[in-house]
């Protein structure tokens, strides 16, 4: 049976159990996937402090202050950032703060430094030529985060802002979804080595280091394998060696129905399971899910296209889920389409297109056969075209774009 793509996506994220949560520190947290909700520990700011350089004193006493009538305060000292004040502002007095530091007892706002003078005949004082109303240039204590609120709940990929509030709020450890290690395993006999002398029929393999880009954008951590000769011991000793030291795995190639396609064999003499292998897109339409020793195999086509839209589909939501994120949706943009696109088949059609700077869609290359790299390295995302339906030039559609770093 053909599954269409939704059917084949809902029965891969039914099977993908989160992996077990490890503790890390915070200096490593960022893009990892929190397990356990991460809060405040304490309140920012810590205390009343000033938002300026300048003078912490009463705002009743300066409100008549200009260029004009300067009012002289008695200057009682002054405050660094990182130190305890320990003088009272009275009535006519004032103390020398600096950004960050805690407000003195008495004190109800900063003037800052430049709307101040000194006095050139008494060095303990100065002139305030501006006003400033009450609580004026003062941040309040708990005023950006309050202790115990919640910077990230379980199942969301840490962002650098709130890895940062974290630290800031004293978190130095945090509990995260271990990442997944994914195997990453090439089949056919036909396949060399970059750098080696290509062999009479041969080409050289390029859907690992393609495939290990895109297990690094699902978050993951990818293990390369080495070149998988097209034989069912072969195929069989090489998954069996990633099921055992992998949480997931992928291959390329041997997956349809053709006299040197071991994927499913091997499968099955591993004792695995097959839980489907075609669905109704273009191209890709051979895409194997099953496991082997309890752990996901995603079997993908051995043409490049057709392995990076599967993969983008179906694989990177699987795998993020894997790691522990609770939600996950491709991104799109919007595209004005500059030529229509036609799909007279049978199978959701998924074109390789290139978006330009004024939003224009068009085809990143004439060729759009699934093993035409040109056309993929030169592409912005993907547009869909249902079967037997056509999108006229002009009209707006949604582009995929392929997926980024975490």
């Amino acid at each position: 049976m053909m599954l269409t793509l939704e059917e084949a996506l809902e029965r891969m994220m039914t099977k993908m159990n989160p992996l077990e949560m490890e503790e890390i520190s915070i200096n490593e947290a960022d893009g990892r996937i929190i397990s356990s909700a991460l809060k405040a520990g304490i309140s920012l700011p810590v205390w009343d402090n000033s938002a300026m350089d300048g003078y912490a004193l009463q705002a009743a006493d300066v409100k008549s202050s200009s260029m004009s009538n300067p009012i002289k305060l008695k200057c009682l000292g002054e405050i660094p950032a990182g130190s305890t004040p320990k003088i009272r502002v009275t009535s006519g007095t004032c103390i020398r703060i600096f950004t960050g530091s805690p407000m003195p007892d008495g004190a109800d706002a900063v003037v800052m430094q430049e709307d101040t003078a000194q006095d050139d005949e008494h060095p303990e004082s100065i002139h305030v030529l501006d006003p400033v109303r009450p609580f004026e240039n003062v941040r309040f204590r708990g005023e950006d985060i309050k202790e115990g609120t919640l910077i990230c709940e379980p199942g969301i990929r840490l962002s650098p802002f709130q890895v940062a509030l974290a630290a800031a709020t004293g978190t130095h450890r945090c509990q995260v979804h271990r990442r997944p290690k994914v195997g990453i395993l090439a089949t056919g006999t036909e396949l060399c080595e970059p750098g080696t002398t290509l062999t009479d029929g041969g080409i050289y393999e390029s859907n690992r280091v393609l495939i290990q880009s895109l297990v690094k954008r699902a978050g993951c951590d990818p293990i390369v394998y080495p070149i998988v000769e097209d034989s069912l011991e072969a195929t069989c000793s090489s998954l069996s060696k990633a099921a055992d030291e992998c949480d997931a795995i992928v291959t390329s190639g041997g997956v349809s129905v053709g006299d040197y396609d071991f994927i499913k064999p091997a499968i099955e003499s591993l004792g695995g399971t097959i839980d489907f292998w075609r669905i109704r897109i273009k191209p890709g339409k051979p895409l194997v899910f099953g496991n082997v020793q309890s752990k996901p195999l995603f079997g993908l086509p051995g043409n490049p296209v057709s392995a990076t839209v599967t993969f983008t589909l179906l694989v990177h939501p699987a795998l993020v889920k894997l790691g522990g994120e609770k939600a996950f949706s491709h991104t799109y943009t919007q595209g004005l389409l500059a030529e229509k696109l036609e799909n007279p088949g049978d199978r959701r059609l998924y074109l390789r297109m290139h978006h330009d700077a004024g939003g224009r869609l068009t085809k990143s290359g004439a060729n759009q056969a699934s093993h035409a790299l040109g056309s993929l390295a030169a592409s912005s995302g993907l547009v869909a075209v249902p079967e037997s339906s056509e999108l006229e030039a002009g009209s707006e559609v949604p582009l995929l774009l392929w997926p980024t770093m975490p």
